[in-house]
């Protein structure tokens, strides 16, 4: 330390400064010039560098983890949207069939649509379309006091069995629903296996699951000159028809047939089919079918507003 001139002070005396140049030393042959200040870090407090390294582990581990819910999320959708659960075992154990209870005296007309009342059950008004009513205005369809809608999903063919979607589908469920109406679902079939009935069901159940669906899902064989099904056995049918079900209702949605009283007594036993709800084409002002239903298609020529073409009327029965 070396004395410098002295400064008068506040008291006259003389101070001795220190040197303001900062201390120099040599590293690796050159000299370096001191601060005389050592930096101090806070305590918990990383450096830069640390805490650089930190940011990014961060966002490595959040880039994961949004890696790996992205991930799940689209393996939950998959599963949702395409993976049906069930198998078919066989049919099971034969049991008594429900009578019809219904009485033609409760039927009545109003604003040309049948109704029933009686003191267990009332009906519901309803159509069921496909791609052949054409384009459908169904705030009209509602207007005219149409409750409910029975809506074609799809069919298979009568060659090969291929599976179609009808062509309305998505449109007349998105816009029954829209106006107001509850929506149930039928698939026309061709099936000649219990295999491909199984495969039916889960084209269905993938395609209505998660749309709202409130009403049955309905199994629609029939004969016709030259299909698939004519050479098909009773047991066989009644196989079919039982397979197709069972599918429907692992998968949370009511099951349901669909068929005339010929179809229904010379085609399937339904001494099997028991479990299920049925839906009878009638078209008669009565019906001499001798076992219970839940839905009655009474007409294949009926008029309503927002439908330029005919369609079929139906009630579907419901207990008090």
């Amino acid at each position: 330390m070396r004395k410098t001139k002295g400064t008068i002070g506040a008291k006259g005396t003389n101070r001795i400064q220190k040197s303001r140049k900062p201390a120099t030393s040599v590293r690796n042959g050159k000299s370096v010039r001191s601060s005389g200040r050592k930096k101090s870090r806070k305590p918990g407090r990383p450096g830069r560098k640390r805490r650089g390294g930190l940011r990014i582990r961060d966002r490595r581990i959040a880039l994961i983890t949004a890696v790996v819910v992205m991930a799940a999320a689209a393996v939950f959708l998959f599963c949702i949207s395409y993976v049906v659960l069930g198998s078919y075992n066989g049919l099971g154990k034969k049991d008594t069939i429900r009578m019809n209870r219904y009485s033609s005296d409760a039927l009545y007309t109003e604003n040309g649509l049948r109704h029933y009342r009686d003191k267990n059950y009332r009906s519901i008004p309803g159509i069921d379309v496909s791609v052949f009513q054409g384009n459908v205005d169904w705030d009209k369809v509602y207007g005219a006091g149409i409750r409910f809608a029975m809506i074609r999903v799809g069919y298979s063919g009568s060659e090969k069995g291929t599976i179609h979607e009808d062509e309305n589908f998505r449109k007349n469920l998105k816009g029954a629903k829209k106006a107001g109406l509850d929506v149930g679902v039928y698939f026309y079939s061709q099936a000649i296996t219990t295999d491909e009935a199984v495969r039916e069901a889960k084209y269905v159940v993938r395609h209505i699951r998660g749309r709202g669906i409130t009403y049955p899902v309905v199994y629609d064989m029939e004969h016709t000159p030259g299909d698939r099904v004519g050479e098909l056995t009773k047991k066989e049918k009644t196989e079919i028809a039982d397979a197709f079900c069972t599918i429907v209702q692992k998968n949370s949605f009511r099951p349901m047939i669909y068929g005339n009283p010929e179809w229904l007594l010379k085609n399937l036993d339904l001494r099997y089919l028991t479990g299920y709800e049925f839906w009878l084409a009638h078209y008669s002002k009565t019906s001499y079918y001798p076992y219970q239903y839940a839905m009655w298609q009474y007409s294949s020529t009926g008029k309503i507003k927002g439908i330029r073409k005919n369609v079929d009327l139906n009630i579907y029965f419901v207990k008090k």
